[in-house]
């Protein structure tokens, strides 16, 4: 990354380095990406190996209170582990990043030991635009279900139930280098959330691309490695028979591949984008400078 030169780039530029790094290094991000969604994916195959009831008759599950209980059980946990796993290969790939931007080795454990119990306060991150969306959503359905009733208008509901969405993706690009600032500034949830704020205003067309990017990148790959299993589980579930324990393992594989290869891209994106703003916004190159100069050596 020595050709960035803690320079200020273009959406364009940040883009091509973002498919550079990710070509250059690939196997160091896709070995943190891989590691804690192995572990998700053993989850899951157990998951399907204790709902399909492997080694017996295949036949529909009997559904009672027990069998509820352990599916909720199961899928409560797998989500909580998921946002974590999610959560450590976030913060390992956006130290990665910042060793390579600033030109120091990087590799798959040191960037997972840079981590730590930090996981945790992007956990907190997740809840609170979970929560702040949510609210919002709510709130403006309410208004727009008073307006109905008195206008008695359902069309003019939907639009502004539609209209909800907007300021809530506006949100989500603002917010989108609470994350990079909570890892690599230390701070914490609100404090990297005021930070991200304040370091995309003026931005957030740029985080939209990059998200609209990432995600039509993340269909593609699920076109690729997931459509003709989930083609194969609506076929089953349409015609109420068990999907057979081989295709929920394929398909859970699908899902794996598909994460390894495009989970890192935005992340990369956003952290490179997080220095970029620095850099603009706060004299992050020149503080570096001055930082590499007070800790070089002196000789006589």
């Amino acid at each position: 990354m020595a050709d960035l030169n803690l320079r200020p780039m273009t959406l364009g530029e940040v883009l091509d380095h973002t498919f550079r790094l990710y070509k250059n290094h690939f196997w160091l991000f896709a070995g943190i990406t891989a590691l804690p969604f192995l572990l998700i994916l053993v989850c899951q195959i157990a998951l399907a190996a204790f709902g399909n009831g492997v080694g017996q008759p295949a036949q529909p599950p009997t559904i009672s209170p027990g069998y509820l209980g352990s599916v909720m059980a199961g899928g409560t946990l797998l989500l909580v582990l998921y946002f974590l796993m999610v959560g450590y290969a976030h913060a390992a790939t956006i130290f990665a990043v910042s060793d390579l931007y600033l030109a120091r080795p990087a590799t798959v454990r040191g960037s997972f030991a840079r981590v730590g119990a930090k996981v945790f306060r992007i956990l907190v991150i997740f809840f609170l635009l979970f929560l702040v969306v949510i609210v919002g959503i709510v709130a403006v359905a309410i208004v727009a279900g008073v307006v109905a009733a008195i206008l008695r208008s359902p069309v003019l509901t939907v639009f502004l139930i539609f209209l909800a969405f907007i300021p809530a993706l506006i949100f989500f690009c603002r917010t989108a280098l609470a994350i990079p600032t909570a890892m690599l500034e230390n701070v914490g949830a609100v404090r990297s959330l005021e930070r991200s704020i304040h370091l995309t205003k003026g931005f957030g067309s740029h985080i939209f691309v990059i998200y609209l990017l990432a995600g039509f990148l993340t269909y593609a790959a699920m076109l690729v490695f997931q459509m003709p299993f989930l083609t194969l589980a609506i076929k089953s579930a349409a015609s109420h028979t068990p999907l057979a324990f081989g295709i929920v393992v394929l398909q859970d594989l699908g899902t794996f591949i598909s994460q390894v290869l495009v989970g890192p891209i935005a992340t990369i994106a956003t952290s490179l984008m997080y220095y970029n703003l620095r850099v603009r916004k706060e004299a992050f190159d020149i503080q570096h400078l001055m930082s590499s100069l007070q800790a070089a050596p002196t000789t006589i």
